[in-house]
């Protein structure tokens, strides 16, 4: 365990880490991201490698992505993007990795469960790549990881329009998520996957992710030139200082 961010290794191999910042929501604060690449590094570090991963956030919220703070201070030019190390740690894991998405998943929320090779969903929890309605363009890979997710048309709508989808409207949709159930039963339906994986040859596990994965990075790496050119146009933009401030007082009502 480490800080904000819960990691258990169970008697089958299977690597639990949750995401326990119960009082800010699983924002990327400073504090998130800085114990989350600990805790993946605890994970490189261990004697014996996970066979798979479970990623898991909260019961009513899995991610809530960036901060506020580090928003406004990417429209004043003080600081950099750094959550985009969140998705290149995911996607360089050498073990499969289900995201077990109980509660909502926002803006770099969802893309972290992009950046796995399974996805549980539920039906009651809200889904968006919300990064539009703040005035700046997509970022830690959606532009390519999403459509990979749900598809290319719904990935455009879902990041055009900035909705919140209910993973029953995603369900009705037909994506590519692997299991979209009702919120108790996402943990479970996890689970039964990861044990199912874990009964499987260890290297043989890992030389399967490595030829699995390399598509991916490939697309984390080609969105990352072009996000990064988009952040630097629009976040510098007069208005998107406003839509951030506008959001986040309606979330804060």
């Amino acid at each position: 365990m480490s800080g904000v961010i819960d990691l258990k290794v169970d008697g089958d191999g299977i690597a639990w880490v949750k995401m326990n910042d119960k009082k800010n929501k699983n924002i990327f604060s400073e504090k998130f991201i800085e114990d989350f690449l600990k805790t993946m590094n605890d994970l490189d570090n261990l004697s014996e490698s996970p066979k798979v991963m479970v990623l898991q956030g909260l019961h009513d919220v899995f991610c809530a992505g960036a901060d506020k703070d580090t928003l406004i201070a990417l429209t004043e030019g003080r600081v950099v993007v750094k959550d985009l190390v969140l998705s290149e740690r995911l996607v360089n894991i050498e073990f499969p990795i289900i995201a077990a998405v109980e509660g909502h998943a926002m803006g770099g929320g969802l893309a972290m469960a992009t950046c796995c090779d399974i996805v549980v969903a539920a039906r009651e929890s809200r889904y968006g790549a919300v990064f539009m309605s703040m005035g700046f363009t997509p970022g830690m890979g959606t532009t390519t990881l999403l459509s990979e997710l749900v598809g290319p048309f719904a990935a455009s709508e879902m990041m055009y329009t900035a909705k919140r989808f209910k993973g029953s409207e995603l369900e009705r949709m037909g994506t590519n998520i692997n299991r979209i159930v009702t919120k108790m039963r996402v943990i479970p339906v996890a689970r039964d996957i990861a044990r199912q994986i874990a009964e499987k040859n260890p290297k043989s596990i890992q030389l399967l992710k490595y030829t699995l994965s390399i598509r991916k990075k490939k697309l984390l790496m080609d969105a990352r030139l072009q996000e990064d050119m988009m952040h630097r146009i629009s976040f510098g933009f007069p208005e998107t200082r406003s839509h951030i401030d506008d959001l986040y007082a309606e979330l804060e009502k």
